[in-house]
């Protein structure tokens, strides 16, 4: 009996996979984008400037906040690391505290507090975060700032500059902002020895006067709480603080050049070279155009199945990976393709990254080309939503932004929107190839000349973005 009953099972099993007529030569067809429901966080404002956002989840007894300033992007100038060095000091102890009787209270709630130089973070059982939410504030408004924890931090800074002198990735990262924005620009000023030397513990204290406020502060939760113990909560911790009235600043466009060039920097000890190609870009988020971009991206060098990773790692074997990414925002943000190539074929490899941005620039995308990057987005942001702390992101970056209320409900409609026509549209616009920076940063005696023997001019800089004059 047993024995028919399986091979009736088995029977019945057979029939169906053949009834679905399953033909494995072809991929399936996508399905329908998801329908999205997100709902909106109950907001609050108080009255010192905070704006107090509470996504409820009780799936789990824990809860996050954050408090972040939008303060913008700041000029450091002749102090450039002040910012970070007062950001870590905050985690040095408060007017009530030493440093160790922080952490022990924080450890003795099984809690997790960080603060920095734009807010901070905590996140507890619901039955300990009262205690977690109010260390954390007590960081963010008492910080003691005790002179020996400033020296061990700059000392630690030093050490960090001095331990990635020689670093092509490290030295890559600094040198292209300096050169894409200018080295007295927020993006392109960076951290030097002089700088840090420089910085004294008034600094540091003058730059948490200036910068950690209520003003244009965020305070998020997420979890297990409801919106009026929220906002009861946050009135106990911030609703009596008073601080600096933040202005978000106005920063002067940068032009790219007007004609391409090849940049490069000499890290003898380099056994592969850091190449970027880049240019500046102004794309709102507001702006039409920000959802065909992020898919000509994805095209070009969102992952490992894009146009760069198949021809510089597939094709050609230069790379690991080449990648390409595209910033977004209020400001000026940047387009960048990205690998870290052979010293050997770097001349080959920057043809090849230019040939791949002059083709999407110039050639319709295939529409099944197309339809996989919108496959992607359409699935990642589903799976995005079952964290809950995206709706808060969500919700901050529509205030943040300026944007419609419903930007991220209809998300996956302008996303499966966009048409092979709007990729070539974009590409032209924001993917500079006659007029780009191509910064490379390795052992330059294997690379210029091919270089030049390709047909660019070549410009030196040190590993500080200053021009040195060819030998």
């Amino acid at each position: 009996m047993k024995k028919l009953f399986i091979i009736a099972a088995v029977s019945l099993l057979t029939q169906g996979i053949s009834a679905q007529n399953i033909d494995r030569s072809h991929k399936p067809k996508p399905g329908p984008a998801p329908v999205i429901t997100i709902g909106d966080p109950v907001i609050y404002k108080l009255s010192n400037g905070i704006t107090v956002l509470v996504v409820e989840n009780h799936k789990l007894p824990k809860i996050t906040a954050s408090y972040n300033i939008d303060a913008g992007p700041i000029t450091e100038g002749a102090k450039a690391g002040v910012m970070s060095l007062m950001g870590n000091m905050l985690n040095e102890g408060t007017a009530t505290k030493t440093k160790m009787e922080f952490d022990e209270a924080v450890d003795q709630l099984g809690a997790d507090v960080s603060l920095g130089p734009a807010g901070g973070q905590t996140s507890a059982l619901t039955r300990y975060f009262n205690s977690a939410f109010m260390l954390m504030a007590e960081g963010i408004r008492q910080p003691s700032f005790p002179q020996t924890s400033f020296e061990k931090l700059k000392s630690q800074t030093l050490t960090g500059l001095k331990s990635n002198e020689k670093s092509a990735k490290a030295i890559s990262a600094r040198v292209v902002n300096a050169l894409a924005y200018g080295k007295n620009h927020p993006n392109g000023e960076f951290t030097t020895e002089a700088s840090i030397n420089g910085i004294t513990l008034d600094d540091v204290k003058a730059a948490y006067k200036q910068y950690i406020t209520p003003s244009r502060g965020f305070l998020t939760f997420v979890g297990d709480i409801k919106p009026e113990a929220a906002k009861a909560l946050a009135e106990k911790a911030f609703g009596d603080w008073k601080g600096t009235a933040l202005t978000i600043p106005v920063l002067a466009k940068v032009s790219n050049p007007v004609k391409t060039e090849v940049d490069v920097v000499n890290v003898g000890n380099a056994v592969q070279s850091e190449i970027t190609v880049t240019n500046l870009i102004d794309l709102p988020m507001s702006n039409p155009d920000y959802f065909p971009v992020l898919l000509a991206n994805q095209i070009l060098g969102g992952g490992s199945e894009s146009r760069l990773f198949n021809n510089l790692r597939e094709k050609h074997g230069f790379t690991y990976g080449a990648y390409a990414s595209t910033g977004a925002g209020r400001f000026q943000s940047k387009f960048s393709a990205t690998a870290a190539v052979r010293n050997e074929k770097v001349d080959s490899a920057v043809v090849e990254f230019l040939r791949e941005i002059n083709t999407i620039r110039t050639v319709k995308v295939a529409a099944e080309e197309l339809q996989n990057a919108k496959n992607l987005y359409n699935g990642s942001f589903a799976l995005g939503l079952e964290n809950p702390a995206r709706t808060a992101s969500f919700a901050s970056n529509i205030l943040i932004n300026n944007l419609p209320k419903d930007f991220y409900r209809t998300y996956l409609q302008k996303i499966n929107a966009v048409t092979t026509d709007d990729i070539l549209r974009v590409a032209k616009k924001y993917f500079n190839h006659d007029n780009t920076r191509v910064v490379i940063v390795g052992k330059t005696e294997q690379f210029t000349e091919g270089l030049k023997k390709a047909g660019f001019t070549v410009n030196q800089f040190d590993n500080y973005a200053t021009p040195v004059a060819a030998k």
